[in-house]
């Protein structure tokens, strides 16, 4: 008899999956894992979806949710993350190797830091598995709510262009006056000198925007004229810049970037970034677009040492977001799709890209962000990633 509703899987929406056939550098580290929750507010500073829309105050404070992984004493006991499935509605819990608020672990040096920008839409814990991961093996890893880009409030995606890049910096700022403000043992111990950068998706877009790449000329007449001047900053060669790349991001990955296959991103633009650089796509990618979008920023960055780890077949999910939750298996009515399929890829097995994105990012942050000569650069990493199914390649800057 065939079931009137499909079967959702016996399972605990795990996070911290390490498969048997895992490449080395995936390996959980030495630590366990704490985790807090930050709020970080940008005051006064322009709204752009309400100057897109011509709706609401111009200016406004932003106030940002960020998630610390932090190093933390072992043994520690896991507590449940509570976050929301991709409707916006569900409740998830997670499980993984973190609790919250755990104590600090006791080393001989501070804790580097990385930060992570999700998806739109998305949230601070769709790339749980990484942060994690990384926290385990003495980074620090603060993980971005984009407000107006998360399950429950995202907006007018054209607010990204202008909000994903100017996040990331002031939390970079953010984190680094933490450091003698904050009020959690952790972020006394951050080392803000050489910070490490990950985003997918729009977060993609936006590592690569904080960090030197500008917008094609013709996005500035398109936007609405109350917006054209903040635009303005984010334009190809424009006299007055936003902002300029963060001189301490020492390494950044960008995971099936968005932009490059509208002509959002100049190509231009793109040959201005000098931060070392790790894209990561599938080759079926449908909506970053893999030879117009992702291949062509991994060529378009001639000015950094960079390399395109592809996954053959699979599509935009690849390697960053966390196993499907059991919840996402049921239909959503309202949602118009499987919520499954936001998460998960038709070819690929999640865990096993997780694995393999815990292991490039790894060796990438120990040499960029951690100056561990031991660890691979980006031209000696392709040693590393001799694995089934899929391709890494290198090319130097100039």
């Amino acid at each position: 008899m065939t079931p009137t509703q499909p079967q959702t899987p016996a399972v605990t929406n795990r996070i911290d999956g390490l498969r048997p056939d895992a490449p080395v550098r995936a390996a959980w580290g030495a630590f366990g894992v704490g985790r807090t929750t930050l709020k970080m507010t940008n005051e006064d500073v322009p709204r752009m979806v309400n100057l897109l829309t011509g709706e609401g105050p111009e200016r406004a404070d932003r106030t940002l949710t960020v998630e610390l992984f932090y190093p933390a004493q072992k043994p520690v006991q896991p507590t449940p993350i509570q976050s929301l499935l991709r409707d916006g509605q569900t409740p998830v819990t997670l499980w993984g190797q973190s609790a919250q608020d755990a104590p600090i672990a006791e080393t001989a040096g501070d804790f580097p830091l990385v930060v992570i920008s999700h998806g739109y839409p998305g949230n601070r814990f769709l790339m749980s598995h990484l942060a994690e991961n990384l926290a385990t093996k003495g980074y620090a890893v603060a993980s971005i709510d984009h407000p107006d880009s998360t399950y429950d409030d995202q907006n007018i995606p054209e607010a990204v262009a202008v909000d994903r890049p100017r996040d990331i910096h002031f939390v970079l700022n953010a984190l680094t006056a933490l450091r003698t403000t904050g009020d959690h043992p952790a972020l006394a111990l951050l080392s803000t000198d050489r910070i490490g950068l990950v985003g997918y998706s729009m977060g993609g877009y936006g590592v690569l925007m904080a960090q030197g790449a500008q917008l094609a000329p013709p996005l500035l007449t398109q936007s609405p004229a109350a917006a054209q001047p903040l635009v303005q900053g984010y334009i190809l060669d424009t006299d007055t810049p936003a902002h300029h790349p963060d001189p301490r991001v020492a390494a950044m990955i960008a995971i099936a970037p968005w932009g490059r296959q509208v002509g959002i991103l100049d190509p231009k633009g793109l040959a201005k970034i000098t931060t070392p650089t790790l894209v990561v796509g599938g080759s079926d990618d449908e909506i970053s677009g893999y030879e117009t979008g992702i291949r062509q920023i991994w060529q378009d960055t001639t000015a950094a040492d960079r390399a395109l780890l592809t996954f053959e077949n699979a599509q935009h999910n690849a390697a960053a977001p966390i196993p499907a939750p059991q919840e996402s298996y049921i239909p959503h009515p309202e949602l118009g799709m499987l919520p499954f399929e936001h998460y998960a890829d038709p070819v690929w097995d999640n865990v096993r890209m997780n694995n393999i994105l815990q292991h490039a990012a790894t060796g990438l942050f120990d040499h960029y962000v951690r100056n561990d000569q031991s660890a691979p650069d980006l031209a000696q990493a392709r040693a590393e990633h001799d694995i089934p199914g899929t391709r890494f390649e290198f090319l130097p800057a100039g």
